[in-house]
């Protein structure tokens, strides 16, 4: 079929069609081609590490309402341009007087202590739930130390319950025993390993 044959109108619409495809397709290349990289925890100086962590921390103070942004940020020694630099995306609002406020999740690095069944091992996870979900496993078994949970109440809340993968260690037999023998990590959720993020 010629061109003259094909109505100018309907020449005029696939002219625009073709147009617009090759304008998306232009414009989604610039995107990604323009869109940095974050930059991976690895190549981060000691400094740098130690800011993402402390960054990390406020973070997650503030979703579990531990004080506001500016309360957090002294208390974590970070200037606000730090905070937002490794804070990123799950540091949220700020702006025209809106109060900053933290992602519901992230996939933030994290270097957490596991409870298993030879004592309390580093592990590291992307995962806010899985660290929220240790926090309250060893808030849990701290409380149960204490007297203040009983061992029914604990076994049954944490058998069979697994984080990252794998199953959190609750037999409470174990557990006091090596609370005698001072190999839990009764200090800090946080493990102290830092290399090869």
């Amino acid at each position: 079929m010629s061109s003259d044959s094909v109505p100018r109108a309907q020449r005029k619409r696939r002219v625009q069609v073709s147009r617009r495809r090759s304008n998306s397709r232009k414009k989604t290349a610039s995107q990604q081609k323009g869109k940095p990289r974050a930059p991976r925890y690895s190549s981060f100086t000691e400094r740098e590490k130690s800011a993402y962590d402390r960054t990390t921390n406020l973070v997650t103070g503030l979703r579990r309402g531990e004080g506001p942004y500016t309360k957090l940020r002294r208390k974590y020694h970070l200037g606000s341009p730090t905070a937002r630099k490794y804070g990123g995306r799950d540091l949220i609002g700020g702006a025209n007087g809106k109060p900053v406020r933290a992602s519901k999740s992230d996939r933030r690095v994290r270097d957490l202590m596991f409870p298993t069944s030879s004592g309390d091992v580093p592990i590291r996870t992307r995962s806010s739930r899985d660290a929220t979900k240790l926090s309250e496993f060893f808030h849990d078994r701290d409380n149960f130390l204490r007297g203040k949970l009983s061992a029914e109440a604990f076994e049954s809340r944490w058998r069979g319950v697994h984080v990252a993968g794998e199953e959190v260690f609750s037999n409470v037999v174990a557990i006091l025993e090596m609370a005698d023998a001072d190999v839990l990590n009764l200090e800090n959720l946080y493990a102290s390993t830092t290399e090869n993020r």
